[in-house]
């Protein structure tokens, strides 16, 4: 049996290959990348565009139609990064619908603390409520993150269930949690100091705009995958995903005429 001591200096040890392991399946589809960065345009393109047509853009509603869109997503990026494979556009797609209303739920939770968060600290001027926002997107990025985590890989129908067991996941680990937390946002705080820099330069319009595309659509991404490695070294098979309520990946027909997918998201 472990001590505490020997608990935690375990979960220290797990966060880097988590984070190379989480790192490597970014890399490895680029596709993802590629639609995060297209829906961050389609997102600026509009917000850019009500500012034009109006003085007051409907904010709201292109907040709920892009969590609508996030959550959408989510789904499937999870299911990938899970599974650790290849996946063609059909199965992206079936992994996506299958964990929309799931994962919605979520979402909705998560703008609801952090709305009431920022409306509390617009509402009273106070510095320490600053505090209390930054803790409230902490908890979203930790606490709710692993929920979703642990309803694709343990294809979960309950969220209160999913959340609960999202927060016992970073209660019983905090040191290994926040640690691989601030690995994930140092880089984009080398990035936001590399943007500083070169915005002083000439090419500052270019390069600005290709960093914040990197840095939108990318490091969400790397949080969901690290994440999930992580999950998965600790409690899940390297190879384990989702329950059987969630369709195949392929179906065993297409496998066997096409074979494996070598390509796609």
């Amino acid at each position: 049996m472990f001590s505490g001591t020997d608990l935690t200096s375990t979960d220290q040890m797990s966060i880097t290959p988590a984070f190379r392991d989480g790192l490597r399946r970014v890399l490895s589809s680029p596709a993802l990348m590629v639609l995060l960065a297209v829906l961050f345009l389609i997102g600026v393109t509009v917000v850019l565009f009500s500012l034009e047509l109006d003085e007051a853009p409907y904010v709201f509603e292109i907040v709920v139609v892009y969590s609508i869109i996030r959550a959408w997503c989510t789904g499937g990026l999870l299911h990938r990064y899970a599974q650790n494979r290849p996946m063609r556009a059909g199965a992206f797609q079936r992994a996506c619908g299958t964990f929309f209303f799931r994962l919605l739920r979520l979402h909705l939770l998560s703008a609801l603390i952090l709305g009431g968060c920022l409306y509390v600290w617009l509402y009273y001027q106070f510095d320490y409520y600053l505090v209390l926002l930054g803790l409230g997107y902490i908890f979203c990025d930790i606490v709710l993150d692993y929920a979703k985590i642990r309803t694709v890989v343990e294809d979960r129908r309950s969220m209160v269930f999913a959340v609960t067991a999202g927060f016992r996941f970073a209660v019983r680990r905090p040191g290994a949690v926040v640690g691989l937390y601030l690995l994930n946002a140092a880089i984009p705080v080398i990035v936001l100091g590399i943007e500083w820099y070169v915005s002083r330069a000439e090419l500052e319009p270019v390069a600005l705009f290709a960093v914040s595309i990197v840095l939108l659509a990318w490091f969400p991404l790397l949080f969901l995958s690290t994440q999930t490695a992580f999950f998965q070294d600790e409690l899940a098979y390297p190879g384990y995903t989702a329950g059987s309520g969630v369709n195949p990946p392929d179906l065993p027909v297409t496998e066997v005429v096409a074979g494996p997918p070598t390509a796609g998201v």
